[in-house]
């Protein structure tokens, strides 16, 4: 293991020539940072030479940028690679199947480490096994950098922020609304989808955990998905949306790693995801969720069955184009209540969370390079500088709240109602 502070690369992408990781580079060149020394790692030297290319276009300066080779089954090839960087970015699914590796290489070479995964139980799996370990040897694990599940995370860390710092209250319940959306899905991203509904590692009863990833047990309870409309979001119909399975989560495991620190968000925190339609829609999904969706699932546990359909689906590196990328943005909006006396007046704030570029394709590799910026550029400012698998909030907090807001880029804001 070489030293840290005299590794040669600032960060490496690991994966660079997958969809998501190729954006991801491209949005690494497109911020042009003379001070950022890196390097894109995969498998296959002719892709990552085209995406070299690719990144040339953006800034001439990179065509001359360093490839590694490296391969997630093969132990020797990421020890080389991990030796070199502080930090390397992971963009390669399925976790399940391709991510432990790196992470256990990470912490044998003493490197942080951020992804774009939504796979929960994996990220399961990295608690038990090694949460201990990167906590010894202060190694920053984070997974879930990407739209999921870092707009949920972090727009529940400002509101609770924003209410503690201004009103002096805890807080006991948070609802959040993706109220508008606009992008689309690649193939990884369907892929990780199944692995999760296929997963043999997680019960179905770990599965509905409200806490499956915390580190102590809250006043939520599992439910079933239902439709009802919420006057908090216009009025409008709200039903399941689909990244609330690992947000929901994901805020939990922050609520209760910042109650460790003696920083609650509040003892009795509730969290609550949903989306906003009109109500044919909104009744379509609800019904689709309970008669096709535990349909599929059945069919993906019969191995004939389950490669049949995978063959179907979108393969890993597919994914929207450059023209509907441009198109893509989204909003959250967070009502945050206070906890006050029976008597007292209610205390209510409004978050909202918005990005400009496709949230899956676009804002998620800002958000996951701006992770790792944080480590390479503020490690000692972050609240998570002590190690261990983490969260993007108890990770990096306001550090990476302002550097995603910084010129615009999207916009964290919060107001009392």
């Amino acid at each position: 293991m070489t030293d840290f502070t005299q590794r040669k690369y600032d960060l490496v992408v690991f994966g660079a020539t997958g969809f998501t990781g190729a954006l991801t580079c491209e949005y690494l060149a497109e911020i042009q940072d003379e001070n950022l020394s890196w390097a894109l790692a995969g498998r296959n030297l002719g892709k990552l030479e085209q995406v070299r290319d690719r990144l040339a276009t953006i800034d001439p300066k990179l065509q001359n940028l360093d490839l590694l080779i490296a391969d997630a089954t093969q132990t020797t090839s990421l020890d080389t690679v991990l030796s070199q960087t502080r930090v390397v970015i992971s963009t390669v699914g399925p976790f399940v199947k391709y991510g432990t590796p790196l992470v256990e290489a990470c912490i044998r070479q003493g490197t942080h480490y951020v992804d774009t995964t939504g796979e929960y139980p994996w990220v399961k799996q990295l608690i038990d096994r090694l949460d201990k370990k990167a906590q010894e040897k202060q190694i920053m694990i984070v997974p879930t950098c990407g739209f999921d599940s870092i707009p949920s995370d972090l727009g529940v860390y400002m509101v609770s922020d924003y209410m503690h710092s201004k009103h002096n209250l805890a807080v006991t319940d948070v609802k959040m609304s993706l109220v508008h959306v606009k992008g689309g899905y690649s193939g990884g991203t369907v892929q990780s989808i199944v692995e999760i509904m296929t997963n043999k590692d997680i019960s179905g009863k770990d599965q509905m955990d409200p806490y499956l990833l915390a580190t102590r047990q809250g006043v939520d309870r599992p439910s079933l998905p239902m439709i009802r409309r919420d006057r908090d979001f216009g009025d409008k119909w709200q039903a399941f949306f689909l990244m609330s399975a690992v947000n929901e989560k994901v805020v939990r495991r922050s609520w209760s790693i910042w109650a460790d620190r003696g920083q609650s968000y509040g003892n009795l925190f509730r969290y609550k995801e949903t989306m906003t339609f009109d109500f044919l829609p909104a009744l379509a999904l609800t019904l689709i969720l309970y008669t096709v969706v535990p349909l599929a699932a059945l069919l993906f546990k019969v191995p004939f069955l389950a490669n049949k359909m995978k063959s179907m689906l979108p393969a890993s590196g597919d994914g929207p184009d450059a023209e509907q990328r441009a198109k893509g943005c989204f909003e959250m909006q967070f009502i945050a209540t206070a906890e006050t006396e029976p008597y007292d007046k209610a205390v209510r704030v409004r978050g909202t969370v918005k990005g400009f570029r496709d949230p899956g394709y676009g804002d998620t590799c800002r958000m996951v390079a701006e992770s790792a910026l944080c480590i390479v550029k503020s490690l000692k400012d972050l609240p998570g500088n002590g190690g261990g698998i983490l969260t993007p909030a108890t990770a990096f907090g306001k550090v990476l709240l302002d550097r995603l807001t910084h010129n615009g880029g999207m916009i964290f804001e919060v107001k009392d109602i």
